[in-house]
């Protein structure tokens, strides 16, 4: 299967945010792994092309109350 990696920066994440958007991430089809940087304010995320895309990340942290930078 081929993977893709979405780099999403999201505005003010703390270390208590990040099961929110784990959970919202986590509930996309064909997500593979997520990871953060809390540092650089991202969210890495590998996923199937085929299933998920790009908006669907985008979307998923605004519905969770985050907004993208």
């Amino acid at each position: 299967m081929e993977t893709k990696t979405a780099i999403i920066s999201i505005d003010n994440i703390k270390s208590d945010d990040l099961p929110v958007l784990r959970q919202a991430f986590d509930a996309l089809p064909g997500v593979e792994k997520v990871d953060f940087s809390l540092e650089r304010s991202v969210a890495v995320i590998e996923f199937d092309p085929k299933q998920s895309h790009l908006d669907d990340f985008l979307r998923a942290v605004l519905k969770a109350g985050f907004k993208v930078s």
